[in-house]
């Protein structure tokens, strides 16, 4: 609110409420009057009185209305200077916050030359971690490749030694085949009194006489073929051992 519209607003109220004034001047008009006398006069005395006393009031009214309004405008005025000091007590305390937190922070930072070597370091920190990526790329792409070679080496043994099973099982199955040819070939024909042949049949009259042990010496052909079978069946074992030997290594390379 306007302070000078509550001075304004009682003066204008003071000067339109005229009539209090008007009965004044007609009481005083009254007294004037020719034919004022006696009790009359008196009457129209009394009422000029009450009219002057009414004023009196109205007047007195009016000063109090601007005492009144003088104090509330001050009071509005102190106020309004209370107010102003508050917002502006605490624009200071926002301000002395903020700068508290910036001296803060500035305390805690460190200096230019420590900040410059703390700078340094993280470079030298961020070429040495660069430096062991290129390392550590570098090996795994050398390891990478002899793991590839490793893994071609094995599967090229792997190759060779199922070609290998494949000709010794083909081996074994040819002695296999020579050792029953041999074994046949060295059993003796069976004895003519055992399967019950030659009962009844002429006498050779050119045959030999029977000597004993004569023939144990006279049959080296038959300890010949009797060698040669045993051979076999040796050969055969040894080409079983070196099989299983084989299949042995194979298995443990493919675990």
């Amino acid at each position: 609110m306007d302070p000078d519209f509550v001075p304004s607003l009682a003066e204008t109220r003071a000067s339109s409420d005229t009539k209090v004034l008007k009965k004044a001047i007609q009481g005083f008009y009254a007294l004037l009057a020719e034919d004022a006398t006696g009790d009359k006069l008196q009457a129209a005395h009394a009422n000029f009185e009450v009219g002057l006393g009414q004023l009196e009031q109205l007047l007195d009214k009016a000063k109090r209305i601007e005492q009144v309004t003088a104090w509330e405008v001050e009071g509005y005025r102190n106020e309004v200077v209370s107010l102003e000091r508050l917002v502006a007590a605490q624009q200071e305390r926002a301000r002395r916050i903020e700068y508290d937190a910036i001296a803060k922070t500035i305390t805690r930072l460190p200096d230019r030359e420590k900040g410059k070597e703390s700078q340094d370091k993280l470079v030298a920190d961020i070429e040495l971690l660069r430096q062991e990526e290129r390392t550590y790329a570098e090996t795994w792409r050398t390891r990478k490749l002899a793991f590839d070679a490793i893994v071609t080496s094995l599967e090229a043994m792997q190759e060779a030694i199922r070609e290998e099973k494949a000709e010794q099982e083909r081996r074994r199955a040819l002695d296999e085949d020579d050792s029953e040819e041999l074994a046949d070939a060295a059993a003796p024909p069976p004895a003519a009194a055992a399967t019950g042949e030659g009962q009844g049949a002429p006498l050779d009259p050119t045959a030999k006489p029977f000597v004993p042990g004569a023939s144990e010496a006279t049959t080296p052909a038959a300890a010949a073929d009797g060698d040669v079978a045993m051979d076999g069946v040796e050969e055969e074992q040894r080409d079983r051992e070196e099989g299983q030997v084989t299949d042995d290594r194979e298995d443990g390379e493919m675990s």
